[in-house]
């Protein structure tokens, strides 16, 4: 950022917007550190619930099923959520979805099957969908305009810090077993109580809140512009004015989902199962796991504080190009390269730039698609929608994974060719660029 731009800028961010974006960030935070404790503890406990004896298809697989069931969770949580964000407030809902993702992160630890660590995590992904639709509405309401691509950008980059936290959770802890590294993955339901007291609904939620009741109070005389305000939301997003923004939306937060959780979150098992066929001790083990995942994250928090000044200085269909044909043509080779230890490290942090800095679009790009009427819903549903699609990634990645006979790198290679369909959805998607957010 130059010198006058941030001359421009800083008068006008007060202590208020601070505090949103950090609970917001925050909230994302935990988010993401409770969506990937299950990945880096994956291995010890699906072979763990399955009993002696399991190969690495069998955890490769029925790891893929619980993946996948987690982000079904996610994504109803999401559309759900997102609609109770548009007539309870964003406020409420996002202390709503952290305890819920909270509490069932912690109760993960005492599954006893397979089966029980499924049911929690479709829980804990209904609090992880959620929170996102809420906090990204939140921070696009209550920050101005021309600052909400650096607002979007910071509250995106909490994800793969939250990655990066996981990791270190479990290298903290894993050595006392994977239950208690999801049991530390309840502690972020301490902040909802921060989060209560100290932040209030942005002035447009209220506005449309107001709008929606005096249309009720009215509805024999209803004028056309105020159905917007007695219409189910969810039904809105079907409508003429809003059927493309909802698949635009949903088609690039599909492509960004389903390259992250059936490419990239499987480079802890990636390393983790490679390590134990070089007869590599357990602590070596975790150790590699620690520095993979650490390396993808600073690579993800680079490329998501990068996405904003970009979509800033060229538009946001511009952002979302770079970082997917970025992932579509380094990904791959990356991951075919995965045996030198030593050399995939050095490239790991290519994969978190393009493949996770993407979704710092997302918090940017989806508000700007709907109004203040909708637009939890909208974005919640087009992100979360998304989940339930991009669902059949890792258990896709997971029969890969057992047709290359146990390896993790090929198969999750293999899936990277869908950001050709990110590519060209970006040809039909409006630019949003310098223009106010929808009212």
């Amino acid at each position: 950022m130059n010198t006058q731009i941030g001359i421009q800028l800083r008068p006008k961010i007060s202590l208020y917007l601070l505090l949103v974006l950090i609970v917001t960030w925050l909230g994302w935070l935990f988010d993401g550190m409770d969506a990937m404790l299950y990945n880096v503890v994956m291995v010890p406990a699906v072979s763990e619930l399955l009993g002696k004896g399991v190969d690495a298809s069998k955890i490769g697989y029925y790891g893929g099923i619980i993946m996948s069931i987690y982000l079904i969770g996610a994504a109803f949580g999401g559309i759900f959520f997102g609609i109770v964000s548009d007539y309870i407030g964003r406020v409420k809902t996002l202390l709503i979805t952290i305890l819920v993702y909270s509490l069932m992160t912690g109760l993960s630890g005492f599954a006893h099957n397979w089966h029980q660590l499924a049911f929690f995590r479709f829980l804990t992904g209904l609090g992880v969908g959620g929170e996102w639709a809420a906090g990204a509405a939140l921070l696009a309401e209550t920050w101005p305009d021309e600052l909400r691509p650096f607002a979007g950008s910071f509250m995106q980059m909490a994800w793969p810090v939250g990655f990066f936290l996981a990791a270190l959770i479990n290298y903290l802890v894993g050595p006392m077993g994977w239950r208690v590294v999801f049991w530390v993955g309840a502690l972020p339901a301490l902040i909802t109580f921060f989060i209560r007291i100290s932040v209030k609904e942005p002035e447009k939620w209220l506005a449309v809140r107001q709008k929606r009741l005096e249309a009720k109070q009215k509805m024999f005389a209803i004028e056309q512009e105020e159905k917007e305000y007695t219409t189910f939301t969810f039904f809105q997003l079907f409508s003429k004015k809003y059927i493309k923004s909802t698949i635009i939306g949903f088609l690039i937060a599909f492509v960004a989902l389903f390259g992250l959780y059936g490419s990239t979150n499987w480079i802890p098992s990636t390393i983790n199962m490679l390590a134990k066929e070089a007869g590599l001790a357990e602590a070596a083990i975790k150790a590699r796991v620690l520095y993979a995942t650490m390396l993808q994250n600073v690579g993800a928090i680079i490329g998501a504080l990068i996405f904003g000044p970009i979509a800033y200085k060229w538009g946001r269909r511009t952002a979302f190009f770079v970082f997917f044909l970025g992932n579509l043509l380094i990904a791959p080779p990356i991951y075919y390269l995965a045996k030198n230890y030593v050399l995939f490290l050095i490239l790991v942090p290519l994969i978190g730039f393009f493949a996770n800095g993407v979704f710092s679009g997302l918090p940017i790009y989806l508000p700007e698609l709907f109004p203040t009427s909708i637009r939890s819903t909208g974005q919640g549903t087009c992100y979360n929608g998304a989940r339930i699609i991009s669902a059949i990634s890792p258990f896709l990645t997971g029969i890969l994974i057992s047709w290359f006979h146990g390896n993790f790198a090929y198969a999750s290679a293999t899936v990277c060719s869908i950001y050709l369909v990110g590519i060209i959805t970006l040809f039909f998607a409006r630019e949003t660029k310098n223009q106010p957010l929808p009212d």
